[in-house]
């Protein structure tokens, strides 16, 4: 804060970001969920390791979505942007880090078997659906 703002316009300017959050995952109906689930966390019963595409996406992100946010907050605090188009581009940023993330997943390998059994390289069940379904939203702060 510079000597010649005004600290209720300067306030003004921030409080929306205190107002919604973004949330990067994935929608989709019940049985992609499902498979999200046992590829994000494994299953011990059905004997399939985790793969996990979302929480280590969003470790991914986490640095170079810092680095979009400490100074998109002094632009908000300037008046040259706003909070809804920092929003935007938390979830734009981030949705993209998880996708190259899902691209990336290579480990742990399939068993010998299940790797005979299925066509192509990909190691995630129903692995474009999956892409597909991952989303991000900008929505009201839960309080």
């Amino acid at each position: 804060m510079t000597e010649d703002m005004n600290p209720a316009e300067l306030i003004t300017r921030l409080l929306p970001l205190t107002h919604k959050e973004v949330h990067i995952g994935m929608q989709g109906n019940e049985e992609l969920a499902l498979v999200a689930a046992v590829h994000e966390y494994g299953s011990a019963k059905m004997n399939i390791p985790a793969r996990s595409f979302i929480g280590t996406g969003k470790k991914k992100g986490q640095v170079a979505i810092g680095k979009l946010v400490r100074p998109a907050v002094m632009e908000i605090a300037q008046g040259r942007m706003r909070a809804e188009t920092l929003f935007q581009e938390i979830g734009e940023l981030g949705l993209d880090r998880m996708r190259k993330n899902f691209d990336r997943i290579k480990q742990p390998s399939l068993s010998p078997i299940y790797a005979r059994r299925k066509s192509g390289k990909k190691l995630l069940v129903q692995d474009e659906e999956l892409r597909n379904a991952l989303t991000f939203e900008v929505t009201p702060k839960r309080r």
